[in-house]
């Protein structure tokens, strides 16, 4: 650190007590003088003089500046969680049948922007009202589920409004020009990414090139490239088109709204032209942390955004280890490749290893062949890139010009495209990397750099102490939860909103599922199932029981058919005619997906852990509507399994009635540790008989926050607390995990929300 310049520093300090403020939240006014206290402490004992000071005060300035601009506390949500509020604003981009950011310019959370999830079509930079249910995201951004929009007051535009609405027309244009590939050159000229294939998404993250669908520094320095070529062509110096070009970068940059990554891009690249324009060598880590004070100042808030995190981090690493990592590429036998080469594999491997822990952090998966796709991927992006940009100025002058220019563009992405896909197939293209790896891996990193951090010690010695501590947590950490998992069973219940999803892991990493959960309403994330067995590296589900036909229990099933290897599922087999019951059924049956008939009595073992059917007993009995559906009687025949693992016994109940938890008790005798409550806490389930003779330990109730249905209904509660059952709720925690051991002592653990 000694080595940085003061105002790096400076941006340091700033930018830790910022991000202290909105992590905080409400614990900021009383956690402020024990702050402020630890600060005077370190500042007279550990560091005495001028400088720590300096950083002290820039340290409280942050903090309390960021605590100010959020109005006492960080306006995550307008709203508790599942309820009905209205929310002025206006659309930064076209609906597109799907939803779109909206800038709320109203009170309560005015200049912040929240996700708005609706199919109607709506114009970007009109003033709109929109009526909906809150819910958090999945990275504590906002989601608003519209269920009415209205045009606002009409009122005078203004210049961002304008060229919101023109970056609106852009889009249009843009799918009259490329057809389907349209929404992914919105992406890569427009930052406008809401209409982009959920698939396609997912592939470039599988294969670690996501930073090139987003605008970035990537990006403005293509510009900046082409616009630095072209005035060369001119009368101006290489200096005097460098600094022409970084500020001809700006009018992109501003026409784009200002993204934080491209505005900070843009802030370097005018301080490294500026520097070079004086005959000075330009200073990189002081025109970064540049762009970092100015945007923290800016906007406090956005440095929790992944990524605003991943933009700095990136470009921290460029900074940091480019130059050296390309010396020593020069001087290895890759050299023979050439100098385009070798600049082109530093950059990336720099790049790579900056964003490595926060792309870890936020995502919980790291590609495995990020860095050789992103030498693939960049210069078809940096041809792509201009081409479609000039394809948008010459649609404007002659179209015949503009549609040529555009195919030649199509061809380019359209490679760019197949290659993604083809090389996110295999599944060790990315692997599953837990929180608990990155927190134990950054911790022995610094502890190992502080090991090291003596008087004397040369610099590689530094770094290779570092090294050794960082992999010698990435090598024992992993196999700590190993042992750790081992002779340990898991029942996860996935946070779906109102429906039924639960995971189960056997003590052999072994994973099965019971029920998936109602539909994506958010499309574009994936499915919350999906991901939260993504997130755990499952390439494989052994069975998918399905406990009666109905769209919260099923609705997510087929995204589960979709992602992953299933062996088997297990269903009633109610003849219902159900589109999505039909539609499921012809999606295994092309995936050659066995389906089974579950019947009381049925009985199987995977790696010790027995599960049993304990319901339905007969043939389903079928009231026919007018439309031949079973609609009515389809919880009656719900699946409930009995899982028992050594002195472990949970009990999964699906949508039973209380007539039929009657017929269950009498297999029970007791001692049940879990029970997962039928019909998310119904006035229709949860029977007495059935406590007293379940007499379980636990209650998992799976229920959607602020659901109109008023699940769980009191009298359940009032019975549960009575038996003295424990009740845990994903509305009230998210999703909750239960690690039980064969002797039946078990615990729960909450892990944050699915982002619902």
């Amino acid at each position: 650190m000694a080595a940085l310049p003061p105002v790096a520093l400076l941006a340091v300090a700033v930018a830790s007590g910022a991000a202290t403020a909105q992590l905080a939240g409400d614990w900021l006014p009383p956690a402020l003088p024990v702050v402020a206290g630890l600060a005077a402490l370190i500042h007279v004992c550990v560091r005495p003089g001028s400088l720590s000071a300096v950083l002290g005060a820039a340290f409280l300035a942050g903090l309390s500046g960021a605590w100010l601009s959020t109005g006492g506390g960080p306006c995550a949500q307008p709203a508790e969680e599942g309820t009905a509020v209205v929310v002025s604003g206006r659309f930064l981009a076209p609906t597109s049948g799907r939803g779109a950011p909206l800038a709320i310019t109203g009170a309560p959370c005015r200049g912040r922007t929240v996700y708005v999830v609706t199919r109607d079509p709506v114009e970007a930079g009109l003033p709109v009202s929109v009526r909906g249910r809150w819910r958090t995201g999945s990275r504590g951004g906002g989601l608003l589920f519209a269920s009415d929009i209205e045009a606002g007051e009409d009122e005078d535009e203004g210049l961002r409004w304008s060229l919101v609405r023109w970056r609106g027309h852009l889009v249009g244009r843009l799918e009259r020009m490329y057809g389907p590939r349209a929404p992914l050159v919105a992406a890569l000229t427009l930052a406008r990414r809401e209409g982009l294939d959920p698939e396609l998404r997912e592939a470039f993250v599988r294969v670690g090139i996501a930073h090139l669908l987003a605008i970035s520094g990537f990006h403005v320095g293509v510009v900046a490239g082409v616009l630095h070529a072209l005035l060369r062509l001119g009368p101006l110096s290489r200096r005097g088109a460098g600094l022409a070009a970084s500020v001809g970068t700006w009018g992109y940059v501003g026409f784009l709204g200002f993204p934080d990554a491209a505005f900070r891009a843009a802030l370097i690249l005018l301080a490294v032209a500026l520097s070079r324009a004086r005959g000075r060598p330009p200073a990189r880590w002081g025109a970064l942390a540049s762009a970092l004070l100015v945007l923290t100042l800016l906007g406090p808030h956005r440095l929790l955004a992944p990524g605003f995190q991943l933009s700095f981090a990136g470009a921290a690493g460029l900074v940091a280890w480019s130059a050296g990592l390309r010396e020593r590429l020069q001087a290895s036998p890759l050299r023979r490749l050439g100098m385009g080469f070798t600049h082109a594999a530093a950059a990336g491997l720099a790049a790579t290893a900056g964003t490595l822990p926060v792309v870890a952090w936020h995502f919980e998966r790291v590609s495995l062949v990020g860095i050789p796709v992103t030498l693939l991927a960049s210069p078809v992006v940096a041809l792509a890139l201009p081409g479609a940009l000039a394809s948008l100025v010459a649609d404007a002058v002659h179209p015949g010009v503009g549609a040529f220019l555009a195919g030649g563009v199509d061809v380019l992405l359209g490679v760019l495209e197949v290659g993604t896909r083809w090389l996110a197939r295999p599944d060790w293209a990315s692997v599953w990397v837990p929180r608990s790896w990155v927190a134990i891996t950054a911790v022995a990193a610094l502890l190992g750099a502080r090991t090291a951090w003596r008087a004397g010690v040369r610099r590689r010695v530094r770094r290779g102490v570092g090294l050794a501590w960082a992999v010698a947590a990435v090598v024992a950490w992993p196999l700590l939860v190993s042992l750790q998992s081992r002779d340990v069973l898991e029942i996860v219940a996935v946070d779906v909103g109102q429906g039924d999803a639960l995971a189960i892991r056997t003590p052999r990493g072994r994973w099965l599922l019971v029920d998936a959960g109602p539909p994506d309403r958010f499309e574009g994330a994936g499915h919350p199932v999906v991901r939260a067995l993504r997130r755990r590296g499952v390439t494989r589900v052994e069975t998918l029981v399905l406990t009666h036909p109905d769209l919260d229990h099923i609705g997510g099933a087929a995204a589960v058919l979709d992602a992953f290897d299933v062996g088997s599922v297990l269903d009633p087999s109610l003849p219902a005619g159900k589109e999505s019951y039909v539609s499921l059924l012809e999606t295994a049956q092309a995936r050659g997906v066995p389906w089974r008939r579950a019947r009381a009595g049925q009985a199987w073992e995977v790696d010790g852990v027995t599960l049993r059917v304990l319901h339905p007993v007969a043939e389903p009995r079928v009231d026919r509507g007018s439309a031949g559906a079973a609609d009515t009687e389809a919880n009656d025949v719900s699946v409930v399994i009995w899982v028992r693992y050594g002195a472990f016994d949970a009990l999964l109940t699906g949508d039973v009635p209380v007539e039929v938890e009657r017929t269950v008790a009498r297999e029970l005798r007791g001692g049940i540790e879990v029970l997962k409550v039928a019909h998310h806490g119904s006035d229709t389930s949860t029977d007495s008989l059935l406590l007293v003779r379940a007499d379980p330990s636990l209650a998992l109730i799976s229920v959607g926050r602020g659901n109109r249905y008023g699940h769980p209904h009191p009298d359940v509660l009032a019975r549960l607390h009575r038996a003295g059952v424990e009740v845990r709720r994903t509305d009230q925690e998210g999703t909750l995990r239960v690690r039980a051991r064969r002797d039946g002592r078990f615990t729960v653990m909450v892990e944050r929300r699915a982002g619902r």
